[in-house]
């Protein structure tokens, strides 16, 4: 409804008033699904009258999504690990901790409050594993490298490798049971 609106600010500030706009809009719009349940007059603000939701401080919003935030840091491509799973974030923030948020099935990379990339995934939530990452989508931010990338990546071009952890260690095997190189330079004079 307010897509357009949203995508013409600038600011944090700007994006604030927007949604502020949008949410009392939205709640004093006539709404079809209360028309249906009989509701007169059928808006929001009429319905639930004086009821307030909960308001949370910042520190028991995130401990209350706390399953789904995974801190990890980028290594010097800009490239992390989620549970076997390496993937592209931002190649502007090397070495830098960035968010990953798991929420339905969209994993952001998130650095200051700003999404770098999004991911399709599947979340196994009684495991509490990410089992599938794919089709990255890589958004402009301030933290790109300003040289610009040489092949800037697109979702066709996204590549996530899986990393199997290995079960067991495995025994290294006697010098004379390895296996020898392809080409090897022999003296000949």
């Amino acid at each position: 409804m307010f897509d357009y609106q949203f995508s013409l600010t600038q600011t944090p500030a700007e994006l604030e008033q927007v949604h502020q706009r949008l949410i009392q809009t939205y709640n004093t719009t006539a709404h079809e699904g209360l028309l249906k349940e009989g509701f007169v007059p059928p808006i929001p603000l009429h319905v639930l009258a004086e009821a307030k939701g909960r308001l949370y401080s910042p520190d028991e919003l995130a401990r209350k999504f706390a399953y789904a935030v995974f801190p990890r840091t980028t290594n010097r491509y800009g490239c992390v690990t989620l549970h076997s799973y390496h993937f592209y974030v931002e190649e502007g923030v090397p070495h830098t901790q960035v968010l990953l948020w798991v929420y339905g099935e969209q994993l952001r990379a998130v650095l200051d409050h700003v999404v770098l990339a999004e991911y399709h995934c599947r979340y196994d939530g009684h495991a509490r594993k990410v089992i599938d990452i794919r089709d990255g989508v890589f958004y402009p931010t301030r933290f790109a490298p300003p040289q610009g990338s040489l092949l800037p990546l697109n979702s066709q071009e996204s590549l996530v490798l899986y990393r199997p952890q290995l079960r067991m260690p495995q025994a290294r095997l006697p010098v004379s049971a390895q296996q020898l190189m392809l080409f090897e330079v022999v003296p000949t004079g």
